[in-house]
């Protein structure tokens, strides 16, 4: 039921009133930012992430997981219902700004995984998780150097 999560998004990602775009129309300024990842294992997923942010999640529905990750929403839905022949891994990914890249590389030795590699640019920092469902998923550190 597509329905079902386009109600939960729609109440969970806020959007403010009109707002000017540079070529004076009106356009609708988004506040939050929104990801969600497909899974085919929406409890295996859920403990995953809930170990990686270190909280629980503020929405538990047998196929429909979120997480309220400071000003937006992390979701893990169904694939079989909500995103029916997406390949694992393959869809759009989730990248969320991240204070201490280092707890989160920690948070995912303990789950049993392999340490991921810090991948560090000038300005920013980058850390690249791929959860148990084969999702890519990136947190930055931006570092001003």
């Amino acid at each position: 039921m597509r329905s079902a999560l386009s109600l939960a998004l729609a109440l969970f990602i806020p959007i403010a009133g009109a707002a000017q775009t540079t070529d004076g129309a009106n356009d609708t300024a988004i506040t939050a930012m929104g990801a969600y990842v497909p899974s085919d294992n929406v409890q295996q997923s859920k403990s995953f992430y809930r170990n990686l942010f270190s909280r629980a999640p503020t929405i538990e529905l047998p196929d429909f997981v979120a997480f309220d990750i400071e000003g937006g929403w992390f979701v893990i839905v169904s694939r079989d219902r909500y995103a029916p022949g997406a390949e694992p891994g393959s869809d759009a990914v989730p990248y969320l700004q991240a204070a201490d890249l280092e707890v989160l590389q920690s948070r995912v030795v303990a789950t049993g995984a392999a340490a991921p590699e810090i991948i560090k640019e000038p300005g920013i920092h980058l850390l690249k998780i791929t959860d148990p469902t084969g999702q890519l998923i990136e947190f930055f550190k931006l570092t001003g150097k």
